[in-house]
């Protein structure tokens, strides 16, 4: 592990919090950017989402908004 700064004390008192599992890749590309960067996961965490471009609806522009649509229909068969 690289040695890595930490934020001032009561630097992020106030701040919610984000609590969410997630696949080991995506928690290696916080820890690498924390890492290179020498900052904490939470700073990682923070750089990361607040530098990603947005689109006109404060989604990352790099999503793949297809994926993500929601069927209208219920699965249900028919009679």
């Amino acid at each position: 592990m690289t040695e890595r700064a930490r934020r001032r004390r009561g630097s992020a008192v106030g701040n919610p919090v984000i609590f969410a599992p997630v696949p080991e890749r995506a928690k290696q590309i916080v820890i690498d950017t924390a890492d290179a960067l020498g900052i904490s996961l939470a700073a990682a965490l923070e750089v990361i989402l607040l530098n990603a471009p947005l689109d006109r609806d404060g989604v990352p522009a790099f999503v793949d908004r297809a994926r993500f649509q929601r069927n209208e229909e219920l699965p249900i068969p028919a009679a």
